[in-house]
């Protein structure tokens, strides 16, 4: 059983939590077909534009249409926006927060893939 996604927000009128019980395989080789892209563009694409792919990607995870890209980076302090994507998803990776199953991060793939 796939762990249920979870983003918390900041916004004006205090934090949002958005969650995801469900995510379809179809998500994991859409990640998978990202990175590929990525390395198969690694000198034309710009960090923004690697950024806002991640940002597209990530929103597209969950049902709410109101949670969109724009929202994860309005919301999301700077130094968490990194750490906020890859946490969610290292989640579509099966990677294990803390745990033994240690793999690459998500920005760690994307690294290495570029």
């Amino acid at each position: 059983m796939m762990a249920k996604l979870e983003i918390t927000l900041h916004s004006k009128d205090g934090d949002v939590t958005y969650t995801e019980e469900h995510v379809s395989g179809q998500k994991y080789l859409d990640y998978l077909t990202m990175l590929d892209d990525f390395s198969k563009q690694s000198t034309e694409l710009t960090g923004v534009e690697v950024i806002k792919k991640r940002l597209e990607f990530v929103s597209g995870l969950f049902s709410n249409k109101s949670l969109t890209p724009e929202a994860i980076l309005m919301g999301t302090d700077p130094w968490d926006l990194n750490p906020t994507l890859d946490r969610i998803t290292n989640v579509i990776l099966g990677v294990e927060e803390g745990g033994s199953k240690k793999e690459l991060s998500a920005s760690e793939l994307l690294e290495n893939n570029i």
